[in-house]
């Protein structure tokens, strides 16, 4: 029973240890991202600009 808990422990500390991993690399993007224009990457939309028709006289 006690090798089984080990085992447990042993994977609940892997998964942890990845995903801290995964944040920390997500981090180290995000800041590379950020030196890019707003208008790049995830979550940032821009806005249509409305078109200008020019009318002949």
């Amino acid at each position: 029973m006690t090798s089984g808990i080990i085992e447990i422990w042993a994977g609940i500390l892997g998964l942890a240890y990845l995903a801290g991993a995964g944040l920390y690399f997500e981090m180290i993007s995000t800041r590379q991202r950020s030196r890019v224009p707003a208008s790049h990457g995830f979550g940032h939309h821009t806005r249509p600009q409305p078109v200008r028709i020019r009318h002949s006289r």
